[in-house]
This record gives structure tokens, C-alpha cells and sequence, in this order.
């Protein structure tokens, strides 16, 4: 019996030992670099800024540039070429346009038509997903070059030759929506300068709202003197 004992003693003792080895052993441990480790406990929080910092990978700057070859305008983010577009004229560079004209933070371009003055043309904007350029359907619903205008909204300049007229739009999610317009002309009634301001519900409907008449400064200058 006290053999039996001895011999059971001695075994464990030797896987002990082993175990004891293979904690001391640099390559019994387990490597944990490639692991994420998923956890729903509260963190500290400067223990959570520590993480960041040591483990978030930072964020590419996107540049966005392009350049004119030939008939081509290529499309490049960083200076790495993402798309090129041929077209059967050259663009007039004086026309091109580049502005975040989606407001995603992303810059896009607009790219005149042909017959550049007539200010249509086509849109693209950038999809940081894809890594690439697409034309834009809501923004090719107007079809003409706009500006960036107050409270994130586009412009849109008409000038017939009779009344000046700017078209106001703003996102609403993926939809570009009018939401007001303002038309300046002289009227004939009594030749002063009129603007007419109108707005637009949800539905699109038209409502006139408010006319601005501009008074005759010189007559009144003339009866002052």
C-alpha cells in the first residue's frame, strides 16, 4: 500500500513539474496580438482612450484632384486614379466646377456640357465605400451648375434677359428638394424693381409669399436737392 502511494506521489509530482515548466516555457504562452477580444463590461474611460489611441488605425485623408487629358477628365483621390471619363469634345476647364455638392464631406465635380455657357452638364459625386465616382439622379434633375449657397443649400442662377431668378434647394436624406425661389425684374405697372419671393412645401406646391418693391432712390434724391 505504501508503495502504491509512493508511486502515485511521484507521478504527480512529474506532471506537476511539467506544468510548472510549460508556464516558465516563452513559447508554451499563447500569442494575443491577432485576437479581438469582445467585452460587454463597463471601461474606465481613460482606459477606453488609451485603447483608442493604441489600437485605432487612422483614417485615410482623401484628396481629391483631376486633370485634363485630351478629351478625358480623370478623376483622382490621393493622386491614385479612380475614374476616367471620355467624352467626344474637350471640357472647357473654365466651366468645371468641384464642390461638396451632396454635403457628405466628400468633394465632387460638375463637368459642362459641349456648349459650356449654357451651364449644363453632368454631376458626379464621390462613394467613399466604393472608392469611386457615379453620376448623381437628383442632382442631374437640374442639370445645371449650382452654387454652394447659406444653410446648406445649392443655387441655382437663371437669367433670361428679363427676370433674374435663383432656385434654392437642400437635401431632405437623398432627396434634393426646392424650398424657395426669388424672381427680380422691373415691373411695368410702375417700372420699380420687384422681387417676388415664393416657397414650397413638402409636396413640391408653389407658394408666393412675400414681393420686395425697391423704391425709386433717384427721384428721391431729385426732390431732396
Amino acid at each position: 500500500m505504501k508503495k502504491q502511494l509512493l508511486i502515485t506521489a511521484v507521478l504527480l509530482s512529474a506532471v506537476l513539474f511539467s506544468c510548472g515548466r510549460d508556464k516558465d516555457d516563452p513559447e508554451a504562452h499563447i500569442r494575443t496580438e491577432n485576437f479581438t477580444v469582445y467585452t460587454t463590461s463597463p471601461v474606465p474611460q481613460t482606459a477606453t482612450q488609451a485603447f483608442t489611441e493604441s489600437f485605432t488605425a487612422p483614417t485615410e485623408e482623401k484628396k481629391f484632384s483631376y486633370a485634363l487629358n485630351g478629351s478625358t477628365v480623370e478623376l483622382r483621390i490621393n493622386d491614385r486614379l479612380v475614374k476616367s471619363l471620355d467624352y467626344y469634345y474637350t471640357p472647357d476647364e473654365k466651366y468645371i466646377s468641384v464642390a461638396d455638392f451632396d454635403f457628405d464631406g466628400y468633394l465632387d465635380i460638375f463637368i459642362p456640357y459641349e456648349l459650356s455657357y449654357t451651364g449644363y452638364g453632368y454631376y458626379y459625386c464621390y462613394l467613399p465605400e466604393k472608392n469611386d465616382f457615379a453620376l448623381n439622379d437628383e442632382l442631374m434633375e437640374v442639370n445645371r451648375l449650382m452654387k454652394i449657397g447659406p444653410d446648406n443649400t445649392l443655387v441655382e442662377e437663371q437669367d433670361d434677359g428679363y427676370i433674374d431668378r435663383f432656385m434654392f434647394y437642400q437635401w431632405d436624406g437623398n432627396k434634393l428638394k426646392k424650398i424657395r425661389k426669388t424672381e427680380t425684374y422691373i415691373s411695368y405697372n410702375d417700372q420699380k424693381k420687384h422681387t417676388d419671393i415664393y416657397t414650397y412645401d413638402s409636396k413640391g406646391n408653389e407658394t408666393l409669399e412675400d414681393t420686395i418693391i425697391e423704391e425709386d432712390t433717384t427721384a428721391a434724391t431729385d426732390a431732396a436737392q
